[in-house]
C-alpha cells in the first residue's frame, strides 16, 4: 500500500516560495533553478524525497503546474500570494492548509511526476551542483 502524507509541512511552503523566487511569479523554472534558488534565499538543500514529498502535494491541488521541463505555479496561488500581509513562509503554510489533499489526489500528481522524470531532473542537479 502507498504511502501518503496529506498534511503540509512546513517545508512545502519552503519548497513553493522557491519556486516562486525561481520564476518571479511568471512562467516557469527548471527544478535546478528552483533547488538553487531554495539554497540561496535559505541555505535550504532538498532531499529527492522533500522535492517528490513538496511536488506531489503541490501538483494534487493544483497551484503547481509541469510545464515541458519546468514548474510553473498556478495564477490563482500568485494572485493570493501577492494579496498576503505578510507574504511569508506562516501564511503560505496557511494558505495551503486550506487545501485538501487526497490519496487520490496524490496518485495523479505522482504520475504526473513520473511523466516528468523527477528522479532524473533532481540526478542532473546533484551531478551539476551537488
Amino acid at each position: 500500500m502507498p504511502d501518503y502524507n496529506l498534511t503540509w509541512q512546513p517545508t512545502d511552503a519552503q519548497f513553493l516560495e522557491a519556486i516562486l523566487l525561481a520564476t518571479g511569479g511568471e512562467g516557469g523554472a527548471p527544478l535546478q533553478e528552483i533547488l538553487l534558488m531554495a539554497d540561496a534565499a535559505g541555505g535550504t538543500v532538498y532531499t529527492l524525497k522533500e522535492v517528490e514529498e513538496a511536488l506531489e502535494k503541490l501538483i494534487a491541488v493544483k497551484l503547481v503546474q509541469v510545464q515541458k521541463n519546468k514548474l510553473a505555479l498556478a495564477v490563482a496561488f500568485v494572485q493570493a500570494y501577492e494579496s498576503m500581509e505578510p507574504a511569508e513562509e506562516e501564511a503560505i503554510l496557511e494558505l495551503l492548509r486550506t487545501h485538501t489533499l487526497t490519496a487520490q489526489s496524490i496518485d495523479e500528481a505522482r504520475e504526473e511526476l513520473k511523466k516528468y522524470k523527477l528522479k532524473n531532473h533532481y540526478q542532473q542537479y546533484l551531478e551539476q551542483y551537488g
